[in-house]
């Protein structure tokens, strides 16, 4: 469990104090993978700094699994922070050593034995693919391999909480999808705690459990992942989500269909089991109505799918119209009017 109250980070310059991290209260649950979301400049990152010291806060506290981080001495902080591991964006590998010896690098400075070392460090590479790159220097390996090394070697203190800095945010989309794969993988074997720094909405909605949106320093939404993608109670937040589910039919309307009076331009929004009925073909054959559809698509989430329909109705009074939506909203389907001729 980590508990964050209170906490906040303050630089003092010549010219201006700026705060990065602004009173920020979150609870973490273990086992979970929790996402951080914001733009450059939002705090996400001095955030996820502070929860293992490597920033020392203002005021605040970080608590975690019982302990809080800032009443340690250095000695228990430094062993402390062996369980709170750190994955992150630019790799920070070792470019003098092999893939082995750079996941056995924190064994080293822990005191363990060279033998138990190696021992581990090729458990781990066995655990993130790396099998026949054991030998292998830094230069020799493609973004998504380096970032496997760094993933192997944050687990090499048997951590029980993991964070990931932006880790896929220098991958293309492929090599993101079989990161964000793998640390699904590591969560469930290892049973770990992982929060996830992120600007990329579909890294939050494809792997984590959770989500806390950051703006100007402050936590301006937080919640369950398709919740929060359903219903995104911010302007921040609504931007990702568009962003990320492209749920809007590009360009004017009128270029798509001809809307006439009592014409309906609407979007429909599902989410669990409802994006696997078949809506279309109940409008149609059950409320006997015409269907246009204009834009569709379907993504997943940790908690199920969340998917959307843009649908054209013609020649719909209002009667019907107002049927029509109670009907669907009682199958848990949102309904929003985009356009009503």
């Amino acid at each position: 469990m980590i508990e964050i109250r209170e906490l906040v980070k303050q630089y003092k310059t010549n010219k201006l104090d700026v705060t990065a991290v602004d009173h920020v209260n979150l609870d973490i649950a273990s086992g979970k993978i929790f996402g951080i979301i914001g733009f450059s400049g939002a705090g996400k990152s001095t955030l996820v700094r502070l929860l293992n010291y490597l920033e020392v806060p203002t005021s605040g506290d970080v608590i975690i699994d019982g302990e809080n981080m800032g009443e340690l001495s250095r000695v228990h902080l430094r062993r402390k922070r062996q369980k709170v591991s750190m994955v992150f964006q630019h790799f920070n590998l070792l470019w003098s050593r092999t893939v082995l010896q750079n996941i056995m690098f924190p064994l080293e400075i822990a005191g363990v034995r060279r033998q138990s070392a190696k021992a581990r460090a090729l458990d781990l590479v066995k655990l993130v693919g790396l099998e026949g790159k054991e030998n292998a220097y830094p230069s020799e390996l493609s973004g998504g391999q380096k970032q496997r090394v760094g993933i192997a070697r944050a687990l090499a203190n048997e951590p029980s909480v993991l964070l990931c800095d932006e880790a896929t945010s220098a991958l293309d989309p492929q090599t993101t999808d079989e990161i964000l794969d793998l640390l699904v993988k590591i969560k469930k074997e290892r049973d770990l705690t992982i929060v996830i720094i992120t600007h990329e909405m579909q890294v939050i909605r494809r792997i984590c459990d959770e989500v806390a949106v950051m703006e100007n320093g402050k936590v301006i939404e937080q919640g369950n992942v398709a919740e929060v993608f359903e219903n995104p109670q911010h302007e921040v937040t609504r931007r990702f989500v568009k962003d990320d589910l492209n749920d809007e039919v590009e360009g004017p309307i009128d270029e798509y269909v001809d809307i006439k009076d009592n014409d309906y331009v609407i979007k429909l929004t599902f989410t669990g089991s409802a994006t696997t009925e078949p809506v279309v073909s109940y409008i149609t054959r059950t409320l006997n109505i015409d269907v246009n559809i204009l834009e569709a698509s379907v993504r997943h989430t940790q908690q199920g799918a969340l998917g959307f329909l843009i649908i054209h109705l013609a020649d719909l009074n209002t009667d019907d119209f107002d049927n029509f939506i109670s009907d669907l909203e009682q199958r848990g389907i949102q309904v929003e009017v985009i356009r009503h001729g």
